[in-house]
């Protein structure tokens, strides 16, 4: 058995908005068709048996849109853990992806499954003063690839999921 460990420069961006976390959250339910489609279209790629398969569920379920919705609110579960109904703001992390968009990843590298679909953070600000959304930049965390190294073809590929994660939260976030 051996063992690597390696180092590799993240980007977190953070966009701060006066818009109230609901608000975001409630604009990011209706870009990404949030409902039962969306656990539909994650079903429907796991158990899609040909491209053609995965191609048009993923199409038919995002409404031509480059990301759709899995996520977990992790408030409701950690206000009823420590007994306290405002222990913690609102927060909801989003998973945005689909099959169509990670494939352009994953041919260059299976490693990116680590960090694809993009994970997004939505977190109320604790004065009630608007929202914060986080993630972490995916060409930052895909592009070293498996080892460290730069990978330009998988580099490239995840700077286009930049773009696109950008122009959703922009949209989401707008004041």
């Amino acid at each position: 058995m051996s063992k690597q460990t390696f180092q590799f420069p993240a980007t977190r961006v953070v966009f701060e908005t006066s818009t109230p976390a609901a608000t975001v959250c409630e604009r990011l339910d209706e870009e990404l068709h949030r409902g039962a489609d969306s656990q539909a279209a994650l079903n429907a790629t796991l158990n899609a048996k040909t491209k053609d398969e995965i191609e048009k569920n993923v199409q038919a379920l995002s409404h031509g849109n480059d990301f759709l919705f899995y996520g977990i609110t992790h408030h409701a579960w950690f206000n009823v853990y420590m007994g306290a109904p405002d222990a913690a703001s609102p927060t909801t992390v989003y998973t945005v992806g689909n099959a169509l968009l990670a494939q352009t990843l994953l041919r260059h590298s299976l490693a990116a499954s680590l960090h694809i679909p993009p994970r997004v953070l939505i977190l109320a600000r604790a004065d009630g003063e608007g929202t914060c959304v986080v993630y972490d930049l995916p060409s930052s965390v895909i592009g070293p690839g498996l080892v460290g190294s730069a990978h330009e073809e998988l580099r490239a590929a995840a700077e286009a999921v930049d773009a696109k994660l950008e122009r959703l939260i922009a949209k989401v976030t707008r004041e």
